[in-house]
């Protein structure tokens, strides 16, 4: 998945903060209301990727059902992802990571603009390109944030266990830290 649910409100905040820090757009009813739609649309985006994901899973379990012999020598990872990208393809869905961001960043200025939460006076290509890198940027320091939040909790003065509700607690606050270090929350 190139988007989980749990980042989609920090990458939407991220948008919002970039687009606010451009000096190019004017926002009419608040950053609230135009954070909560670009939440939805990147929200929308994920849940159809995780349908097709689901959708994958599920061919899988009936095919070893029925052949398990069949699945001996398969690498299923390999074999999930030529499934998912012909699903994908069927459905018109987007897995490319830069066509993907692109085509979110073309409708996410588009709502933004039809539902007349902004304003702006630079051509449309610039304001995709904020909206573009400013989720492309995030992807990115994503990992680097992991890696930082999980030493983090290798050396937490308390040992938590992976999964556990604690553990999950833990991790999002410590994950906020670093977003809010480097400006993305």
């Amino acid at each position: 998945m190139l988007i989980k649910e749990t980042q989609v409100p920090y990458i939407a905040n991220k948008i919002v903060i970039d687009l606010l820090n451009s000096g190019f757009v004017t926002f009419n009813h608040g950053l609230d209301k135009a954070k909560s739609l670009v939440e939805e649309i990147l929200m929308e985006n994920v849940e159809e990727e995780r349908e097709i994901e689901n959708e994958v899973k599920e061919i899988i379990a009936e095919q070893e059902e029925e052949n398990e012999f069949l699945f001996y020598d398969v690498d299923r990872r390999e074999l999930f992802s030529m499934l998912k990208k012909r699903i994908a393809n069927e459905d018109g869905f987007i897995l490319n990571k830069t066509d993907r961001l692109n085509n979110l960043a073309h409708i996410i200025v588009e709502e933004l603009w039809d539902n007349e939460l902004i304003d702006y006076e630079i051509n449309d290509g610039k304001m995709k390109n904020i909206v573009f890198n400013s989720m492309n940027s995030f992807i990115k320091e994503k990992y680097q944030i992991e890696d930082i939040v999980y030493e983090k909790l290798r050396n937490y003065k308390k040992e938590l266990i992976p999964g556990s509700e604690e553990w999950e607690l833990v991790f999002t606050k410590l994950y906020e830290q670093e977003l809010k270090k480097r400006g993305m929350l």
